[in-house]
């Protein structure tokens, strides 16, 4: 390949189907005749962070809901994913992310299940994934028009002309057909939208974003913790954004990195990589209890086939072991601790972005523009984790600042019936880190969902939805305020 692989990002095509193609697509629809099949009015697939919150908006605006998951809980990163770390409510100065996304952040208060926030700026939350499971389940039972399969994975796409109009798929025991007037990609990796033949752009290995894994520790005493990093105060790494060193005074405890920590101390070969990786360790509402992201777990591509993807799990759970092990040897209070939980999930920051009916650019977020179609705001620093884990390319803007999400980059060229949120919406790779935190994936799943249910009821396409009734919607549900 030409030097294109170097490039800042790599756009995949997808081609026409060849005739082979077509007479397997044949063979498909004459098994479909013979299966069990299901209508609803609007169906998501992928019940993640966008996933679940675009559900429970679609049910709430009267459409008949299906969310369907691989995972056997909701929330994807949220929970499975064990976060944690809740990032992207503020601008620095106040709040700009209400809605469904600011009702769990109070059901989870509620619940004692929120470390006490900076009351001022509302920047970080960090919280207790096993409750959330459970409040997103009660959330979602409360929805008469919402329903969940889950265990349930994407066989195909059902396409009627252009147009998306439902879904094949598979449980341990049986397949079925399910189809809806509006489909919702909310798999994270565009899956709805590359089997649809919808362009999209994935960047190479060499440039893409690291993966990461998080699991937890228990046992830590934070009160010793908190001591050695009050007397060893962090060294100012001025190549970090000034929003990421407020992190570092939050109420609870949060801190990047351990090259201060391994700086004049004799590792073992095998750790040696630790010294400039950036892991992160984080408190939570439990006693004892902190989750570590280890934010560059493998320098790798997430859309890769069985062997690459199987050695992806392998190799970052084995770094987690590793930064577990570093911090009981060299970091005061974590002489006891040990590992309680893995996630389920590892955390994929980029893989496919759709092509959508609008680019997010990077210039977009330096001037804070706003759109005539804006569905909510972001205001994280931009750019991207280097493929290294060591470093990242940051952009930040000045408090009080933020950057519109417009519904455009929600809508898939070449395609209709289909919306897509999350992280796999239109944007230049470079705004990744604002456009792709938790709380802005809730926002644009409570967007889709809520267009959706508008779609269906004015009997027209996402593509077609006043956007006017679409934004008084969102202004009454406070996505948009």
């Amino acid at each position: 390949m030409s030097n294109k692989q170097d490039d800042d990002r790599l756009e995949i095509q997808q081609k026409a189907p060849s005739r082979l193609s077509g007479m397997r697509q044949a063979k498909t629809i004459r098994k479909i005749e013979n299966m069990k099949s299901k209508n609803v009015d609007v169906l998501i697939a992928g019940g993640g962070t966008a996933g679940v919150i675009a559900g429970l908006a679609a049910a709430r605006n009267g459409a008949d809901t299906l969310i369907i998951d691989k995972q056997r809980c909701l929330g994807g990163q949220f929970t499975a994913g064990m976060q944690g770390a809740w990032v992207g409510f503020s601008d620095k100065e106040k709040l700009i992310v209400k809605g469904l996304a600011w009702e769990l952040r109070n059901i989870l208060k509620e619940r004692n299940a929120i470390v006490d926030e900076d009351p001022n700026t509302d920047v970080y939350f960090l919280y207790d994934t096993e409750v959330a499971k459970v409040v997103l389940d009660e959330m979602v039972a409360k929805e008469p028009n919402l329903h969940t399969f889950l265990n349930t994975s994407i066989v195909d796409v059902i396409t009627e002309g252009n147009r998306v109009a439902g879904l094949v798929v598979l449980s341990e025991m049986e397949q079925m057909e399910i189809r809806a007037q509006v489909v919702i990609d909310c798999t994270g990796d565009a899956v709805v939208a590359a089997k649809a033949q919808v362009p999209y752009e994935i960047r190479p290995k060499n440039v893409i974003q690291p993966m990461s894994l998080i699991g937890k520790m228990a046992g830590v005493d934070m009160e010793r913790v908190k001591q050695y990093y009050k007397e060893n105060p962090p060294k100012l790494d001025t190549s970090e954004p000034p929003a990421w060193h407020d992190f570092k005074t939050i109420p609870g405890f949060t801190h990047f990195g351990l090259r201060d920590e391994l700086e004049n101390v004799k590792l073992p070969p095998r750790l040696e990589y630790l010294r400039n990786w950036l892991a992160i360790f984080t408190s939570t509402p439990n006693p004892g209890e902190v989750t570590i992201n280890c934010s560059g777990a493998i320098e790798a591509h997430s859309i890769a086939g069985f062997e690459d993807r199987s050695e992806q799990e392998v190799v970052s759970q084995q770094r987690l072991y590793d930064v577990a092990e570093a911090l009981r040897l060299y970091v005061p209070g974590f002489e006891n601790s040990y590992l309680t939980g893995i996630a389920a999930l590892l955390g994929i920051r980029e893989s496919r972005r759709i092509v959508g009916d609008y680019k997010v650019t990077l210039e977009d977020f330096k001037n804070a523009r706003q759109f005539e179609d804006n569905i909510g705001l972001g205001a994280m620093p931009a750019g991207t984790h280097t493929p290294d884990g060591v470093t990242m390319e940051v952009y930040d803007l000045e408090p009080g600042k933020s950057m519109g999400i417009p519904y455009r980059c929600l809508i898939p060229q070449k395609v209709e019936g289909l919306l897509v949120a999350g992280r796999c919406v239109s944007y230049e790779p470079d705004v990744a880190n604002c456009i792709r935190c938790m709380p802005q994936c809730m926002v644009m799943g409570e967007a889709a969902g809520t267009a959706a249910a508008i779609a269906v009821e004015m009997n027209t396409t996402p593509r077609n939805v006043d956007i006017k009734m679409l934004q008084e919607a969102l202004r009454k549900q406070q996505v948009i305020f």
